[in-house]
C-alpha cells in the first residue's frame, strides 16, 4: 500500500503513520477513481484519488468544497483533508466513511423515496451564493445535441460496415434526436432558477445509514445546475432506470418534491419533462459510443458478448433507452420496448 497515503492520513488525524491500517475498496464498474479505506485510532476514513486527466483540476475541488458546504445538512461524510499535488499519486480528497449500506440496485419503498425527495429539497434551497459550475455546465444543450448527433452517427457508420441489424436501429436513434431539436429550443426560451445540485444522481450514491436517515456520497460533480436536468438524470439513470415504475415516481418522489419546489420554481417541471425526452437519447449515444470503443479494439471486441451495463444485458438497456426516447412525453414505454424486443445493437456473440 502506498506510504504517501498513510503519511496524509497521519496528517489529517495527528497519529503516527505507522499507526494507520489501509486497505484498497474494490471497485465498481463504473467507477473513474480509486478509493482506499484507512483506519486511524477509532477514525474509519475513505481516501478517493483522482484518476481521469480531464478531472484531475476541479473535481476534487468541487467534491471537497461540496463536502464542507453540505457539512451543516447532515448528508454526506464530513470533510477531512485536501491534497491537490502529490509526485507519485493523483489529487486526493480524505472523508470520514458514511456509515450504512448503499441502495445501489435496490428498490426503494415509497417511503424511502420520500425521504430521497427530502433530502433532494434540503440541497436545492440551500442557498447558492459562491456556488462554482457543476461538472458540464457551461455546456450549452445546442453542444450537448451536436455531440449526442456525432456519437450515433458514428454507430451508424459502424453497424453500416460491420453489423447489418444495427442499421435499422441507427436510422430510428438519429430520427429521434432529430425531433429532440425541438425540446432544446423549448428548454432554451424557459426560464431557469439555478441551484446547488449534487451531480451524478445514481442510487449507488444514496446511503440508507442505521438511524435510518438518508446520505450520499461521490460529490465531484456537483455545483450550480437546472435542478430539472438532476430529476431527469435521477430517473433515467441506468443504474436505477428499471428499478420503478413511472406511478411509483411519481407518487413517492415527485409529489412531495414538486409540493416544496414548484412555488419558487414555476417552470421546473416542464423543464423537468423536456430533459426527460432528451436524456433517453443522451444515455443511448453515450452508451454507444462505449459499445464501439470495446467493438473496434481487439483486445476487447469478446466483452461484447457479455457486456452489461448495470446488471442487464447491454442491448436490452440500450432497447429500452431507445423504447423510452420514442414513447416520450408518455412515460410508459412498453409497447416501443415490445417493437424492438428482437433487435439488437451489437453482436451478443463474437467470434
Amino acid at each position: 500500500m502506498p506510504t504517501p497515503l498513510a503519511d496524509l492520513v497521519a496528517k489529517a488525524t495527528g497519529l503516527n503513520s505507522n499507526a494507520i491500517r489501509l486497505s484498497l475498496r474494490p471497485p465498481l464498474d463504473h467507477q473513474s477513481n480509486r478509493l482506499y479505506e484507512a483506519w486511524a485510532g477509532d477514525q474509519h476514513l475513505i481516501i478517493k484519488e483522482y484518476l481521469k486527466p480531464d478531472e484531475l483540476l476541479e473535481a476534487p475541488v468541487r467534491e471537497i468544497r461540496a463536502l464542507e458546504r453540505v457539512a451543516s445538512l447532515d448528508i454526506a461524510p464530513r470533510p477531512v483533508l485536501y491534497e491537490p499535488a502529490m509526485a507519485s499519486l493523483g489529487p486526493i480528497v480524505i472523508y470520514e466513511y458514511l456509515e450504512g449500506e448503499m441502495w445501489d440496485r435496490r428498490r426503494p419503498s415509497r417511503e424511502q423515496l420520500a425521504q430521497l425527495a427530502e433530502v433532494w429539497i434540503r440541497l436545492h434551497t440551500s442557498p447558492t451564493d459562491g456556488l462554482w459550475p457543476s461538472h458540464g455546465f457551461q455546456r450549452s444543450l445546442d453542444e450537448s445535441w451536436v455531440a449526442m448527433r456525432a456519437r450515433l452517427q458514428t454507430y451508424a457508420d459502424w453497424a453500416t460496415a460491420n453489423f447489418a441489424p444495427g442499421q435499422k436501429l441507427a436510422a430510428v436513434s438519429l430520427s429521434v434526436l432529430e425531433r429532440c431539436r425541438s425540446l432544446v429550443k423549448e428548454l432554451t426560451a424557459l426560464p431557469v432558477v439555478l441551484c446547488f445540485c449534487r451531480g451524478d444522481a445514481r442510487f449507488a450514491n444514496v446511503i440508507q445509514r442505521p438511524t435510518g436517515d438518508l446520505g450520499m456520497v461521490d460529490w465531484e460533480d456537483s455545483g450550480l445546475r437546472d435542478p430539472a436536468r438532476e430529476l431527469a438524470d435521477l430517473l433515467t439513470g441506468g443504474n436505477q432506470e428499471d428499478l420503478l415504475s413511472p406511478q411509483a415516481w411519481e407518487t413517492g418522489f415527485l409529489q412531495p418534491y414538486f409540493a416544496v419546489r414548484t412555488a419558487s420554481d414555476p417552470s421546473l417541471r416542464q423543464r423537468m419533462e423536456l430533459y426527460l425526452g432528451l436524456f433517453p437519447i443522451f444515455w443511448l449515444a453515450l452508451l454507444l459510443s462505449h459499445g464501439l470503443t470495446l467493438a473496434n479494439d481487439v483486445t476487447k471486441a469478446g466483452q461484447l458478448s457479455n457486456w452489461t451495463i448495470n446488471g442487464l444485458p447491454a442491448n436490452e438497456r440500450l432497447r429500452r433507452y431507445l423504447a423510452r426516447a420514442l414513447a416520450w412525453p408518455e412515460m410508459n414505454f412498453s409497447h416501443e420496448l415490445e417493437s424492438l424486443q428482437e433487435m439488437e445493437f451489437f453482436p451478443t456473440c463474437v467470434s
